[in-house]
C-alpha cells in the first residue's frame, strides 16, 4: 500500500499579508523557509517520490526535502496546484485583506460554475482537477509500497479529502461544505493511504 504525504507549503508572502503580483509566483517568507527546513524531520526514512505543484511556494517548500532524499524521483504536477478563482487583473498588487471582499462574494454565490475570469477555474472545474489528481496518484502508485511526498496547497488539500470521503457528491454540495473542513496550517502534513 502506498502512503501519500500531502504537505502544505510554508508561509508565503500572501499568507503574511504582503502584496502579491500573481498567484503562481508568490514566494515563501523567511518564516516559510524555516518551516520548510523542518519538513524532512516529519517524513519517513525513505521517500521514493517527491511531487510539487507548478507554483513557486511549493517548489521552495520542497527544496529541503529534495536535498534530504537525494535518491527520490522529483516531479512537477500541475494537477496539485492551488485553486485560483479570483480575477487576476483585479488582484494584481493586492494583499489578502484587500482581496477578502472578493473572496467572500465568490463563496457566497454557491455557484460551482462561476468563473471569474477566463484565466482561472470555476469550483466545478477545480473539483474535476482534484479528481484527476486522485486518479493519477492511484494509477501511478496504487498497489505499490511507495512513500510519496506531495507539496501542495490548503484549498487543494481540503478538496482532496472531500473528494476521497464523498466521491459521488456534486460540486455544489462540496462547495457548500468546503469550509466545514478543518484549517490546514503552513507545512501541515496529512497522510493518505492508496
Amino acid at each position: 500500500m502506498a502512503t501519500i504525504y500531502l504537505i502544505r507549503h510554508g508561509e508565503s508572502a500572501a499568507n503574511a499579508g504582503l502584496k502579491t503580483f500573481g498567484t503562481a509566483t508568490i514566494p515563501l517568507t523567511p518564516l516559510g523557509q524555516s518551516q520548510a527546513q523542518e519538513v524532512p524531520e516529519h517524513l519517513p526514512n525513505h521517500l521514493e517520490y517527491i511531487i510539487h505543484s507548478t507554483y513557486l511556494r511549493t517548489k521552495e517548500t520542497a527544496k529541503p526535502t529534495i536535498n534530504a532524499y537525494p535518491t527520490a524521483t522529483v516531479e512537477e504536477w500541475p494537477e496539485v496546484r492551488e485553486f485560483t478563482y479570483l480575477d487576476p487583473v483585479k488582484c494584481m498588487g493586492s494583499t489578502m485583506a484587500e482581496r477578502k471582499p472578493m473572496v467572500e462574494k465568490f463563496w457566497e454565490t454557491l455557484n460551482p460554475d462561476l468563473q471569474m475570469h477566463p484565466a482561472v477555474e470555476s469550483f466545478g472545474q477545480f473539483i474535476k482537477r482534484v479528481k484527476a489528481a486522485h486518479l493519477l496518484l492511484n494509477e501511478r502508485f496504487g498497489g505499490s509500497h511507495k512513500n510519496v511526498a506531495v507539496f501542495t496547497h490548503a484549498l487543494f488539500m481540503k478538496a482532496f479529502f472531500q473528494v476521497a470521503e464523498k466521491p459521488d457528491a456534486t460540486a455544489k454540495q462540496l462547495m457548500s461544505e468546503f469550509f466545514d473542513c478543518p484549517v490546514i496550517y503552513n507545512c501541515d502534513i496529512f497522510t493518505y493511504e492508496l
